[in-house]
């Protein structure tokens, strides 16, 4: 995973508060994404942040979402984000702003993930959870374990790969043809 500090050189922390003073963070941003090789997943530290607001949260987190929705058949790269502060309601702000923008992030802590946003609605949760759970897995044998139509399940698992929720690589089946294998982003 490749850190995207938030910090300049002489800051110990900062603020995602109002639009001016992020829109030229979201810039850096979203330049390192289009310049990282394939396949980089990329993650904000949130200890190096204190407060923030949807303005904030929409140029420095939202937008460079969207560019890697928009981008995501030429660019194989994810963001996540890690070490939310309880005391600084980042959960809670962050949920709010991508509700109304219907995004989902990934949200690492210690061993734990949560997802924030509504983008992913229960059908597709219960497939990340066993995705998350297992790490590594195929349409196949979510199908089985699920007992549901492979082809419903790999419509679902190409949703959450198109939201950046988890990745995936193509598979050469020794029968002849291909197959997904999906993983975790952690």
């Amino acid at each position: 995973m490749r850190l995207i500090s938030l910090l300049t050189q002489e800051d110990n922390f900062i603020d995602l508060v109002g639009r001016r003073p992020t829109v030229p963070l979201k810039e850096k941003i979203i330049e390192l994404m289009k310049e990282a090789p394939q396949g980089t997943i990329f993650y904000y530290d949130l200890n190096e942040v204190r407060e923030v607001n949807g303005s904030g949260i929409h140029e420095v987190i939202i937008k460079p979402l969207e560019w890697l929705y928009d981008n995501y058949k030429s660019h194989e790269k994810f963001l996540i984000l890690k070490n939310l502060s309880v005391e600084y309601d980042h959960l809670y702000n962050i949920q709010i702003t991508c509700n109304k923008e219907k995004v989902s992030i990934i949200a690492q802590n210690e061993d734990t993930y949560e997802v924030i946003g509504n983008k992913a609605g229960e059908a597709l949760l219960e497939l990340l959870n066993l995705i998350y759970l297992h790490k590594q897995v195929s349409a196949s044998d979510l199908a089985k374990k699920l007992n549901k139509k492979h082809t419903l399940i790999s419509t679902h698992l190409t949703k959450l790969y198109e939201y950046r929720l988890i990745s995936r690589q193509e598979e050469q089946l020794q029968e002849g043809g291909r197959q997904y294998i999906y993983n975790s982003l952690f």
